[in-house]
């Protein structure tokens, strides 16, 4: 009981490490205002990051974005605080969940566009329907959830330094001493990983700086131990006790209740600088965006899958030093706080001063932030089933767009346009999802091409990633390895489909300048697509791709099943493997007929 109940220290982080999801389009809270920050930093969850974070959606129009169930998709982020650099101990918890939208006390939603107020505490309006038959306010963990977290004691046994908690419920900590309200957010559960209580987190992966604590991850999982609930004796109804007012009443019961899911995948955390949000270096050096490749669930795990599943993605970045301990037997727990009625100063106080040979120094410390955990949520999409013809062992990349409208100064602490991933490499017979997701609620006077506030995107296929100019038919007609094999999907991936286009306009702004696209949706979803050509295939964005300002390319490599070498080994081996089963025959059968022909031949060959 002790130690499912002072766990979870380490997981929290130090001041000013935001965390920013970029693919998929991290919210940060916000949903479709036009300003450099988000309305309302409580409106779905409690992020600890700079209110400019986070990529606008066209919410008034009720689009998601969709991905097939079991399909690859490549998850973005970056980081303030590094990871992986010696100066933090830290990790990075990739999570899902997912709900029938059916289902109005549970569905997942962005809300209708028209406010961006926090959703109401109450059990009717909640769920109110606006005039476009919507849900009008957004909501990720459900009403009912949040009502358990309100009457649940919070966990007495933790560390909470010199802090003073206002309240004894679940929504009282380090972080949140006035239990401040975001969403329907739990906020216990929010800082502290693995949880002890009953949540609707799925655990994807943990990307840590200490391998040694994976099977500590895989084990507390609430995947695979779950939260715990207290029953009574004779009772069959759970209570709202927490696990240590359970463990003092005789005859009590702790049940576990895990999701059933597999453990958390857990790999080493990328290498990040602190004080920036840049790339990271995987374990062989190589520098890109820190990054991870979630394989979605199926419809098995999720049965929401096979009607109308609506989910939310949300990676949490918990940083600690080495001045508090979370695990093991000398863990920081509630005898390190400070308590003035005992005489106990504890391990931390806010703004100490040190003496350093004779000289008075104050540190800058805030025992709010020293273990603290930062978040970023997704806006919400669908996983639905593989379409038919497509089979159930088939790989499914996606590829899709980050970024938003902006220099990099401007879009700061998101990022520019990029594809993602703009480095994909398949297999003849793969097949992959082109799809991606814009805004129209940019801040005005952002630098970039067509219409002022909106992000569109293309795809044309150039001779090689330096080119950004080319005789495009002249191209085409001598490419090795094309892109898209029709004329008319060419056409669709370049101009967006667009109608009602002014040939002879050249006006930035105008809405009929569709050699901008201005008239092309927010949304593109150019579909799923066999790959039955092998080459290298390299693209960009033609309204995007501003040499010296910008850039958005990518490149697509699709190569054999099993690379030329590959194929030579298995032909020989086969050559030897029928070698081998014509000679053992010919031995049985001369075993057989020693009077034979073939008989003398083995005979003379002894």
């Amino acid at each position: 009981m002790r130690a499912s109940l002072l766990l979870c220290l380490c997981l929290a982080s130090v001041a000013l490490g935001d965390i920013y999801l970029h693919h998929l389009r991290g919210s940060n809270g916000r949903l479709n205002e036009d300003g450099n920050n988000r309305n309302n930093a409580n409106r779905l969850m409690d992020t600890q990051n700079n209110a400019e974070g986070g990529y606008c959606i066209n919410a008034e129009e009720g689009t998601q974005e969709y991905f097939y169930e079991k399909s690859l998709l490549q998850i973005e982020w970056t980081a303030q605080h590094g990871c992986g650099n010696g100066r933090n101990r830290c990790n990075f918890v990739i999570q899902y969940m997912c709900a029938d939208v059916t289902d109005p006390a549970v569905a997942l939603r962005d809300g209708d566009g028209s406010t961006t107020d926090t959703i109401p505490d109450d059990p009717v309006e909640f769920m109110k329907i606006g005039p476009s038959g919507r849900y009008v306010y957004g909501m990720h963990e459900s009403y009912a959830y949040y009502q358990d977290c309100k009457a649940r004691f919070r966990n007495r046994g933790l560390w909470i330094a010199d802090r003073n908690l206002n309240g004894n419920d679940a929504r009282y900590t380090r972080q949140n001493n006035n239990g401040d309200r975001f969403g329907f957010e739990c906020t216990e559960e929010r800082d502290y990983y693995p949880y002890w209580a009953p949540n609707p987190w799925i655990d994807v992966a943990v990307l840590t700086d200490d391998l040694g604590l994976c099977p500590y991850y895989k084990k507390e999982s609430g995947n695979v131990k779950g939260g715990g609930v207290c029953f009574l004796p004779g009772s069959k109804e759970p209570t709202k006790l927490d696990g240590q007012s359970c463990a003092k009443i005789q005859g009590a019961s702790w049940i576990l209740q895990p999701n059933g899911r597999p453990a958390p995948e857990c790999l080493e955390a990328p290498q990040m600088r602190e004080n920036q949000l840049g790339n990271a270096a995987n374990l062989n050096h190589i520098v890109k965006a820190a990054n991870y490749n979630w394989t979605l669930p199926s419809s098995k795990d999720e049965p929401c899958i096979k009607g109308n599943c609506s989910c939310v993605l949300r990676i949490r970045y918990n940083i600690s030093t080495d001045d508090i301990v979370g695990f093991g037997d000398s863990f920081t727990d509630y005898t390190q706080n400070k308590d003035n009625n005992k005489k106990q100063v504890g391990i931390l106080t806010n703004n100490p001063t040190i003496s350093v040979e004779a000289v008075n120094l104050t540190l800058a410390l805030n025992t709010a932030q020293h273990g603290r955990t930062f978040q970023d949520r997704s806006h919400s999409f669908r996983i639905v089933q593989r379409p038919s013809g497509v089979s159930d062992n088939a790989r499914i990349y996606n590829l899709n767009v980050r970024g938003k409208r902006g220099n990099i100064v401007q879009t700061y602490p998101s990022v520019e346009y990029d594809f993602v991933p703009n480095n994909l490499e398949v297999r003849k017979g793969d097949y992959i999802h082109f799809q991606w997701m814009g805004c129209d609620h940019n801040p005005a006077g952002n630098a970039g091409e067509g219409k002022d506030k909106t992000d569109r995107s293309n795809i044309v296929q150039i001779p090689n990633d330096a080119s950004s100019t080319l005789k495009y038919s002249q191209f085409m007609n001598t490419a090795d390895a094309p892109l898209f094999d029709s004329p008319s999907t060419r056409n669709s991936f370049a101009g967006l489909n667009q109608v009602n286009c002014d040939p002879d306009t050249n006006d930035q702004n105008n809405d009929q300048n569709c050699k901008k696209l201005n008239a092309a949706p927010a949304y593109f979803d150019g579909g799923l697509f066999l790959q039955n050509s092998t080459g290298v295939k390299y693209f960009m964005s033609t309204r995007n791709n501003n040499f010296s300002n910008r850039d958005q390319k990518g490149v697509i490599t699709v190569s054999n099943f099993l690379p030329t070498w590959g194929i030579a080994v298995v032909v020989v081996g086969s050559v030897f493997f029928a070698a081998s089963a014509a000679v053992a025959g010919g031995v049985f059968y001369a075993k057989l007929h020693p009077t034979s022909q073939l008989a003398n031949v083995f005979q003379n060959l002894k």
